[in-house]
């Protein structure tokens, strides 16, 4: 067995990875691949706990998102510290961790000098501009780690960077504040952590609007999660319930999170005179119809969100480990990326919340053998 020491033990010099090999559509496949090794001083080698699929990571199966092949894919997660760079100071092995996906940023331009790191046009992240997290280790600067408090468990750890997109859009850019009314547009796992987040931010209503797709799994996670009404909109008209259940006001922000036309427009028609509507989900198509008179007329506060922000990961840290709800409710798959075709089908075919792939000796200390 061929076996390389590091700091925190014994683990093999080859390790399983769920590659995009190639452009197109599919040229997905699991290979063997290297464990990767420290190369800069700040540097941190990281053992996987559990990585979560991400849309983006469909959009990267059907050659729909940018990418450099062959990559690894997956960029949410967490792990445990197995081996730091001799300039490490604020980890050591052992710590769990969770990381922003925000890495090879320029750092000249206007936005990463503004702050905005995420957006910069360098940017090169883990899952698609470098390899990422559907396998055993990774590799990633110490400037994006996060320590994972005890009372958070590594499964819903690994939900910490789509939270963290939610709090950006939710109550950073959305300003939601206590006593407010939210409608939240969508019920996958996105809209489903806009509940989470929006109760955590003090409001006093949440309402939920999908669809009959949603109703066998996910309108009972959304109860469960803290949401005091679902509209299943194919049946009602979500707009008008929630214009009636607010005395013909409407909600004080709405979130869009399904990308879809009707969606975008039953938000407009949900938010009350001067509201406010975050977006949070990415449409399907390049261009698609809006009530932008309506938009107008109401005077709306119109909020886009893209990734998350360098200030919402501690709050996402926060949101998620002192949420009084089970939020164990968002896993609906536990795999190995062996299974990953019949996960990706899942997930198409909305027969899914969060799909999580957990490495297979992730039960053994730090991966030792």
């Amino acid at each position: 067995m061929n076996l390389t020491r590091c700091r925190f033990g014994f683990m093999l010099n080859g390790m399983r990875a769920l590659v995009k090999t190639a452009k197109g559509d599919g040229n997905i496949e699991v290979r063997d691949i290297p464990v990767p090794k420290i190369k800069n001083d700040d540097d941190v080698l990281i053992r996987i706990s559990a990585s979560g699929v991400c849309g983006t990571d469909i959009h990267i199966y059907h050659d729909e998102f940018p990418y450099w092949p062959p990559v690894v894919l997956g960029h949410e997660f967490s792990g445990v510290v197995v081996e730091t760079g001799g300039a490490v100071a604020g980890f050591k092995p052992g710590d769990r961790i969770v990381a922003e996906p925000h890495t090879r940023f320029c750092g000249k331009c206007g936005l990463c000098r503004a702050g905005y790191i995420q957006l910069c046009a360098e940017k090169r992240s883990p899952g698609w501009g470098m390899d990422g997290a559907f396998t055993d280790y990774l590799v990633m600067p110490e400037l994006f780690l996060h320590h994972i408090p005890d009372s958070l468990d590594d499964e819903v750890a690994a939900l910490t960077e789509p939270a963290a997109i939610v709090v950006n859009g939710v109550a950073e850019r959305g300003r939601v504040s206590a006593g407010e009314t939210v409608a939240v547009v969508g019920a996958g796992p996105i809209a489903l952590l806009s509940v989470v987040v929006a109760r955590a931010a003090g409001a006093a209503k949440v309402f939920v609007l999908g669809t009959d797709a949603d109703e066998a799994m996910r309108f009972p996670a959304a109860g469960a999660l803290g949401a005091d009404e679902i509209i299943n909109v194919t049946k009602t008209d979500g707009a008008a319930r929630i214009r009636e259940a607010t005395g013909g006001i409407g909600a004080d922000l709405v979130v869009e999170a399904s990308g879809s036309a009707a969606g975008v427009n039953s938000a407009v028609g949900s938010v009350r005179k001067c509201g406010r509507i975050t977006v949070l989900g990415l449409p399907g198509a390049e261009k698609i119809p809006v009530l932008w008179g309506e938009m107008v007329k109401k005077v709306l506060d119109l909020s886009f969100c893209f990734s998350s922000s360098v200030s919402s990961w501690e709050k996402a840290i926060s949101v998620l480990s002192s949420s009084p709800h089970d939020l164990g409710v968002l896993v609906s798959h536990r795999s190995d990326i062996g299974d990953w075709k019949s996960v990706f089908d899942d997930i198409e075919a909305g027969n899914a919340i969060k799909a999580l792939f957990v490495p297979q000796g992730n039960n053994t200390p730090s991966g030792r053998v």
